[in-house]
């Protein structure tokens, strides 16, 4: 895969700019009369991420131009959002990804001609660790098939992991399973399910955001030596490209 880097100093103006990249992917497969596929990242960003997508969604469906494009005829507009990582705990936790993502989606959740579906990972009441993953896995395959996201959007963290993807861990290598059982997180909690990295390499286009001065030397090891996470991102994926979105001078 190429990797392009878009550097700007304000974390807004980064998380516009590639959810409107996202949003003309999405876009392109309604207009081939396709569902859209998405991957969203968690935490801070990924709510900033979802808050910004549901309102460029919404004012997108709305617009007139994409209105008189014939592509709202006939059956809703179909949104598959899944999540890169989940906590594995009860659906109740309020530090679910998907619990604070799925909340974000206010705009949206009330216009007819779009049908979006959350795709969740089961919790420790329903299925053990593995049973979880592997329950996700047939998820991703069933719906994607040998289909690519149309985007995937991750966020780096300190020690350069994306997704519950961490440096050192047997999950983070090459996987043939979509999604992964994660029992030995570094940070909390241990338990863990996560999307694979050669699963996530599917993508049109896979943007990452490295926020922060705390990102620089992960970053870093990535741009000049190809080393941790994204580094097999980049070696799995065999079509697109990767966008680093961050507020770092390299």
């Amino acid at each position: 895969m190429n990797v392009t880097t878009i550097v700007d100093p304000s974390s807004g103006v980064l998380v516009s700019t590639i959810v409107e990249k996202a949003l003309a992917s999405i876009a392109h497969s309604w207009q081939q009369q396709k569902s859209a596929h998405i991957v969203l990242t968690g935490g801070r960003t990924g709510i900033q991420i979802a808050r910004t997508l549901d309102t460029q969604l919404f004012r997108l469906l709305n617009s007139e131009a994409f209105s008189q494009n014939g592509s709202l005829e006939g059956n809703p507009l179909v949104l598959h959002v899944w999540f890169s990582d989940e906590r594995f705990t009860d659906l109740s936790d309020p530090d679910r990804t998907d619990t604070n993502l799925i909340a974000q989606f206010e705009k949206c959740s009330h216009i007819k001609i779009i049908e979006i579906n959350f795709h969740r990972v089961s919790s420790p009441t329903e299925l053990s660790l593995k049973d979880a993953a592997d329950e996700y896995a047939a998820q991703l395959d069933k719906a994607l098939g040998e289909h690519k996201f149309d985007a995937v959007i991750l966020s780096m963290g300190e020690d350069g992991h994306v997704a519950s993807l961490f440096p050192g861990l047997v999950t983070t290598a090459h996987h043939t399973k979509s999604a992964v059982a994660v029992d030995t997180s570094p940070k909390p909690p241990a338990q863990r399910v996560s999307i694979s990295v050669d699963r996530l390499s599917q993508s049109s286009a896979i943007y990452i955001f490295v926020l922060g001065e705390t990102k620089r030397e992960a970053l870093t090891k990535f741009i000049a030596r190809d080393e941790g996470p994204v580094a097999l991102l980049k070696e799995a994926g065999k079509f697109g490209q990767i966008i680093i979105a961050t507020d770092l001078k390299i």
